[in-house]
């Protein structure tokens, strides 16, 4: 296919500098992010005739791309830093995609508080505060298990009480037991109450070397200062972290310096990482993470791209990171890392040894992860067959993977509404049903206001440049199928497939065919265009439900000239029902709302009183 000037324009204005490219498509949204030594060089690669046939990533984005932007750098390290964060920004669909564990659980210290607490959250926003985990699936017991650590330990607060306290109360059953300090009593300054909250995050992170110096010297100045209480308290502290280190405790020789183990695992588009952190000698937490490969990239790229974004932000860099591949652009990550952590990081691909043991040990990991994402997928497009079966049974040209479904309401010829669902790959998308309100019919007739509503959908997506979906569905025979004809015709639209599904038989009528469709009924297509057709008429029933409820909260107070909602809601704030005000009297309904009004009101009442009798 040849180039367009667009694209043969911004190839030959490329510099040959360092920097970040940004590929687009026809709509100027970001499909690719990557970086360069050479910009000129590398993206100039991707559409040369010899490269993009025999390289997927090439062939793609030559044929998806439609414009190119560039960003220029000084260095190679610094078009990495950025190409990282512009991919976790812009999240381009040819990227490897890292699904994130932000819905997983963490643990916060809330050291914006006085007396922070230990709260659990699934929201990583305050910067003043600091968290720990995720705590992925399969972790509850991990999460519980350092939650009740720090409560019995370092005794943090486990209540909601915002300091500071107007008065001090009583201590509750948490001190009694020994797992809290009382600050709410007053028994516990917030010095010393800090010093346990710094010693509980050195625990989260896994520093238990710097943590249990910390207790002994703390105990030692306790006892030399003849404080013997203070010095027992800390003294069951070391024993309680003693005991729990020996059950965390690895059998990894001398290997105790800061690492991650960090391993990937790869079949065809879809992979799985999982990271080990070893802190002291002991495995403190496990991740795992699915991603996607829409280029087919290998493992070595993708233990790249997850090097760049897993470190990126709040992740501690520790001193050794052990991998199951070799990274590409090693020597730009260990800078790239070594600024982050402030002092020397070393990447390692183990072949022998305890190292590769333990690589091993979390390869064996991501392996069943990866075995679980690929059934999860398997059972996804289970699903999707319904789609794949509507196509057959009505001989349809393409796949309607996206179905938007019409279905009119109305009560005894008034309040008429429409409903539109829409399901996307045989599975609904709430998020972009719709509702309409018929505004040009008068009386009960279904297929004028399908016209209306099927006319405003189009116009919509025509306006917002839009695609339109594979398939409109509308309930309804050959009467309701005709007038969306008529009106995608009417249109412009008149190649938009649409069908129509009557009730009585479960026929589908499609355009111009002279006899209806019996699809069996033991049919996956026809089990899902029925659900597809029964939600559409649900929502529209709920939608005509809710504005009859509204018709049937009406009182007197709606039929007074002049009186609007704003002037009901205060007469009824004041008066609590319609029957009070109407026996309020006309200094009270003055009072209330003034003279004008409360006058207008008393003569509506005076006025139907004399009409009663």
């Amino acid at each position: 296919m040849p180039l367009s000037s667009k694209i043969q324009s911004r190839l030959e204005q490329l510099p040959a500098t360092p920097g970040v490219y940004l590929m687009k498509d026809r709509r100027g949204k970001i499909i690719y992010i990557g970086k360069a030594i050479s910009l000129r060089n590398r993206v100039r690669s991707y559409f040369l005739k010899s490269t993009s046939n025999n390289h997927l990533a090439a062939h793609v984005l030559k044929e998806k791309a439609s414009d190119i932007e560039w960003i220029v750098v000084h260095k190679e390290i610094e078009a990495l830093i950025l190409e990282a964060n512009l991919i976790n920004k812009h999240k381009p669909r040819y990227n490897i995609d890292l699904k994130d564990d932000k819905h997983y659980p963490y643990l916060m210290i809330t050291l914006s508080e006085s007396f922070p607490r230990l709260v659990i959250t699934r929201k990583v926003s305050s910067k003043q505060d600091i968290y720990f985990g995720p705590y992925t699936e399969g972790r509850g017991r991990a999460l519980r298990q350092a939650m009740n650590t720090v409560y019995r330990v370092f005794r943090i607060r486990d209540c909601k009480l915002t300091f500071p306290l107007k008065k001090k109360i009583d201590p509750c059953l948490s001190y009694h037991i020994g797992r809290c300090d009382a600050p709410c009593a007053g028994l516990c300054a917030e010095k010393d109450y800090r010093q346990l909250v710094q010693e509980a995050i050195l625990f989260l992170k896994g520093r238990h070397k710097d943590l249990m110096k910390s207790f002994t010297t703390e105990m030692k100045k306790a006892s030399k200062s003849m404080q013997y209480e203070k010095a027992g308290k800390i003294r069951d502290q070391i024993n309680d972290m003693e005991l729990l280190f020996q059950k965390q405790k690895m059998d990894l020789g001398k290997l105790n310096v800061p690492r991650d183990l960090i391993a990937v695992v790869r079949e065809g588009k879809i992979a799985s990482a999982v990271v080990l952190k070893i802190r002291d000698g002991v495995v403190i937490d496990r991740r795992s993470y699915e991603l996607t490969s829409p280029l087919d990239q290998d493992e070595n790229a993708i233990i790249t791209h997850f090097l760049k974004n897993f470190y990126r932000e709040k992740e501690e860099v520790p001193r050794e990171l052990i991998l199951s591949h070799a990274p590409l652009e090693e020597e730009n990550l260990e800078t790239a890392l070594r600024e982050l952590r402030n002092t020397a990081v070393t990447i390692e691909v183990p072949v022998q040894g305890d190292k590769k043991k333990q690589v091993n040990l979390t390869m064996s990991n991501a392996k069943v992860l990866l075995v679980e994402y690929i059934a999860r997928k398997e059972k996804k497009n289970r699903i999707d067959y319904s789609v794949q079966a509507l196509q057959e049974d009505l001989g349809l040209e393409i796949t309607p993977k996206r179905i938007e479904a019409f279905d009119i309401s109305h009560l005894g010829g008034t309040d008429t509404v429409a409903s539109m669902v829409v399901f996307v790959d045989g599975k609904p998308r709430k998020s972009e049903y719709r509702k309409y309100i018929i505004k040009t019919v008068k009386g009960v007739d279904d297929f004028a206001s399908m016209r209306e509503v099927i006319s405003r959908r189009v116009r919509r997506l025509q306006e917002e440049e839009k695609n339109f979906p594979e398939l409109f569905l509308v309930d309804g025979g050959k009467g309701q199928l005709s007038a969306a004809v008529e009106t995608l015709e009417a249109a412009g639209c008149s190649t938009q497939l649409v069908i129509g599904l009557a009730k009585r038989l479960e026929e589908v009528f499609k355009p111009g065919a002279p006899e209806s469709y019996l699809i069996p009924k033991s049919s996956a297509s026809l089990k899902l265009i029925q659900k597809i057709r029964n939600e559409s008429h649900r929502f529209a029933i709920t939608f005509q439900r809710s504005k009859r409820k509204k018709y049937v909260t009406k009182t007197w107070l709606h039929e007074v000239p002049g009186i609007g909602p704003k002037t009901i809601e205060k007469l009824l704030k004041q008066f609590k029902s319609p029957g009070a005000v109407k026996k309020a009297t006309a200094e009270e309904l003055a009072t209330c709302l003034g003279n004008a009004l409360g006058n207008k009101i008393n003569d509506y009442i005076q006025k139907q009183t004399r009409l009663d009798l």
